[in-house]
């Protein structure tokens, strides 16, 4: 089994020492103690096509539904993770209850991702594991051994293997879900401590390109990094700062091209930005790169700035990133330059499009209101009240939203107060909260329904 296992000078921030592609085996010790990660040939995954791009476009809201065939009855359900305890919440979005609680998770559940129909993995980033949470009965059914604390994970429905990202380490497994056995890891198996805006996290959003190679970020070495599920580096990309994920257009002509947020530097003033760059075979290469602060450097200081998440527009074309200071940028994707500045709040993050009604939401984690845009001229339209409290030490409002499919109803939490919460899109005012009790930072949401063609 392959494991790059180099050593890394974490508190340096020069790349000069870290060489493009890196190989090294593990010792007969070391392999002894790992023969669960033998590699496993792994067949599609019946019952699991969906429509093309599912896996390149991981959260963007509705693009795909998951049938919902649960004991219980219910169609549609949220899934939250709670920071502080070992606990997931499900909870009846239909009806704005909690329906279930689920214990005996690990310890600090951050959220919980959706591994297709049947099952949803727990993300205990305190715990060197995965809680496996079967969807029919909604229980509790084990966890699966790492040899890192898990991240973030992302599904391929076309091969039924999942990516597991490195929390403390800049590594990652594959898991073949049907079974939940770890089939192969790959990375450097020691502690990592990245220095840019972003936190502590050794990795970023692991993502599949197709269904035989992956990314896996590597935020200390401020690296992209193009990996086969063989376990061989393919190709390595130097990037300004660490970068927080990768994304891609709806659009269907845009399968080569890819996106990703670098996250900035405020020590070294270094204004985050968007990427762009393509597969070139087993290359990647950088086609161009839009800074945050160009839009307006007089104003805009990036000492205090800091990106922590981007979106698409549903035309394709325009994407939308927040930064901490409290502005949303939008983008052009083409022409790689900003278009305009919102005024939206502070810890700006995640930006969620409900297409049928024009609007955005803009998740402003440090803040105690979300930011509504009008996304047919990007224009603010509304801020709504949905945190008691917020402040730079806690997140006031949680990572994962969620929009029903008859475009009625936008969802989020308000992580520190540990409500769920009911936006009605007509009034635009909060309509229906459930107090969860917990920390609830983020999560997943299955839809009884094919989604919103966008």
């Amino acid at each position: 089994m392959h494991i790059v296992n180099n050593k890394k000078n974490s508190n340096s921030n020069s790349n000069s020492n870290r060489p493009q592609m890196r190989f090294k085996f593990l010792g007969s010790t070391a392999l002894l103690l790992t023969l669960a990660f033998t590699t496993v040939a792994v067949q599609a995954a019946p019952g699991h096509k969906s429509p093309a791009k599912h896996h390149h476009n991981p959260g963007y809201v509705n693009q795909d539904g998951l049938v919902s065939d649960n004991i219980y009855g219910i169609k549609n359900l949220a899934y939250y993770g709670d920071w502080d305890s070992n606990r997931v919440f499900v909870i009846d979005v239909d009806n704005m209850e909690l329906l279930k609680t689920v214990d005996g998770m690990g310890d600090g559940p951050y959220g919980i991702d959706q591994q297709g129909i049947s099952k949803a993995y727990a993300l205990t980033r305190k715990t060197e594991s995965l809680t496996v949470v079967d969807n029919k009965n909604i229980e509790n059914v084990g966890k699966i051994p790492l040899k890192h604390k898990p991240r973030s994970t992302n599904f391929n429905t076309n091969t039924g293997l999942s990516l597991v990202s490195g929390g403390d380490k800049a590594m990652t497994s594959i898991i073949r879900v049907d079974h939940d056995k770890v089939t192969k890891v790959v990375g450097y198996d020691e502690l990592s401590e990245p220095y840019d805006y972003g936190g502590s996290l050794a990795t970023g959003h692991p993502l599949w390109a197709d269904d035989h190679r992956f990314f896996m970020l590597d935020r200390a070495a401020r690296q992209i990094q193009l990996w086969n599920r063989k376990g061989d580096l393919l190709s390595v990309l130097s990037v300004p700062t660490s970068v927080h994920h990768i994304f891609q257009s709806p659009l269907e002509k845009a399968d080569d091209i890819f996106f990703a947020v670098a996250e900035g530097n405020q020590k070294e003033r270094i204004s985050p930005s968007i990427l762009r760059f393509k597969l070139n075979g087993k290359r990647m290469v950088k086609t161009g790169e839009v800074s945050l602060s160009s839009f307006d450097p007089e104003i805009l200081d990036p000492a205090e700035m800091g990106a922590h998440h981007a979106d698409f527009h549903p035309d394709g074309i325009h994407i939308y990133i927040g930064s901490t200071e409290g502005h949303t940028f939008v983008i052009n994707k083409d022409t790689m330059s900003v278009v305009t500045m919102i005024d939206t709040g502070i810890g700006s993050g995640h930006t969620t499009f409900a297409p049928m009604r024009n609007l955005a939401f803009v998740t402003n984690h440090n803040d105690t209101y979300m930011t509504v845009i009008d996304t047919t001229n990007h224009k603010w339209l509304k801020n709504i009240e949905v945190a008691e409290s917020a402040s730079p030490n806690y997140k006031s409002q949680a990572h994962t939203s969620g929009v029903s499919l008859d475009m009625k109803y936008f969802y989020s939490a308000a992580s520190h107060d540990g409500v769920f919460f009911r936006i009605d899109m007509e009034t635009l005012e909060v309509d229906g909260e459930v107090k969860l009790d917990g920390n609830v930072l983020m999560g997943s949401f299955i839809w009884d329904g094919d989604g919103v063609n966008m």
